[in-house]
């Protein structure tokens, strides 16, 4: 008898395709018209965004599974624990777009299409495909500090590649304007947010899972 169509999985490439729709339209937007040198230097500045890094995990943790689900990537997409921690990482990107950076500028034309698909669709797409479709074995709590591994490479990275270029990605981690005492507090604070919604986003999972046993109903994530 042949299998129809797999829902989840079709959902899955839709979603991915739209993110990565996103991450590849902001990077063309970047580099269009300029030369080589300038260009390379856009191209760091690019990969120096949360936003950009955190739509790129997205981006794999979908696709990977519905296009290869036999492979490495697609089994660390899987595990409860990169989903939970790519989730808190598009769910920050989007808070802090919307309440702290969405008033500083006006884009328009395709970055405004750029913009609502790195900071609001991509956000949005994962949280309902996490929430809907959530890892069928329980994220570990003691594994929630993991998830802050990434948020502090990436502040590292920012204060290193900083000091040297003085580009600075976000304002709230601009060392030149804010200094290292103000930009570190920023860091510890941000860190605290990340590792509590960690626990949020557990916590939920574990709910869901031991309603989705009581009810009987399968967890196909």
């Amino acid at each position: 008898m042949t299998r129809g169509p797999d829902p989840l999985r079709a959902w899955r490439l839709l979603a991915a395709a739209v993110v990565w729709f996103g991450v590849v339209l902001q990077y063309v937007l970047m580099v269009a018209g300029e030369d080589a040198a300038r260009a390379a230097v856009s191209t760091m500045r690019f990969f120096s965004y949360f936003t950009i890094l955190s739509n790129i995990a997205v981006g794999l943790v979908l696709a990977a599974p519905a296009l290869a689900p036999g492979s490495r990537l697609a089994l660390w997409a899987r595990r409860a624990g990169t989903r939970m921690a790519v989730g808190v990482y598009i769910a920050v990107t989007g808070a802090i777009y919307h309440w702290l950076l969405a008033g500083l500028w006006d884009p328009k034309g395709w970055q405004l299409v750029a913009d609502t698909l790195l900071h609001t669709a991509a956000p949005l797409l994962y949280l309902v495909d996490l929430l809907a479709f959530p890892p069928r074995e329980a994220a570990r709590w003691s594994q929630a500090w993991k998830a802050l591994a990434f948020p502090a490479a990436f502040g590292a990275w920012t204060l290193l590649h900083g000091a040297i270029s003085g580009f600075y990605p976000y304002p709230f981690l601009d060392v030149a304007k804010r200094g290292y005492p103000a930009v570190l507090v920023t860091m510890v604070a941000m860190s605290a947010g990340f590792y509590a919604l960690t626990l949020l986003l557990t916590g939920l999972q574990h709910l869901q899972l031991r309603l989705a046993k009581r009810g009987g109903a399968p967890i196909s994530g």
